[in-house]
């Protein structure tokens, strides 16, 4: 007994499903990305020459503002809030720290800082400069 053979035998792939997940991809990349807050903040870094930079991955940042402000993680306080300040430091879930602190602000509040994040143990304390 001979079966007729189906003449429009062809095989295709439907891709509506895989264009669909792959938007829902970009979507997830795009919601869950952070953009760099320090690009919208106005902060007068000091310049050096031969420091070579060694970047470091961090979790946490404090920017000093020449005014005594800090920014922790995004939460402005000031520098006369030391009791604050140290439970903010304290309760950082990682040892590596970006500090940022303007041109002009205290040298005295930058080792303040400093101080309070070896006391709690955050060893690995990267200093942002830009090249000169």
């Amino acid at each position: 007994m001979k079966f007729v053979k189906d003449a429009n035998n062809s095989f295709s792939i439907e891709i509506t499903p895989l264009i669909d997940i792959v938007f829902l991809l970009v979507i997830f990349f795009v919601v869950t990305s952070k953009v760099g807050d320090s690009q919208f903040l106005e902060l007068s870094l000091p310049e050096t020459e031969s420091f070579t930079a060694n970047i470091v991955e961090y979790n946490n940042e404090i920017i000093i503002f020449n005014d005594g402000t800090l920014s922790i993680n995004n939460e402005i306080i000031s520098i006369n809030d030391k009791e604050i300040l140290s439970d903010m430091i304290f309760n950082f879930d990682n040892s590596k720290v970006l500090l940022s602190a303007d041109g002009d602000a205290n040298h005295s509040w930058v080792m303040e800082i400093m101080d309070i994040l070896n006391k709690y143990g955050h060893s690995t304390v990267q200093i942002q400069t830009i090249e000169k």
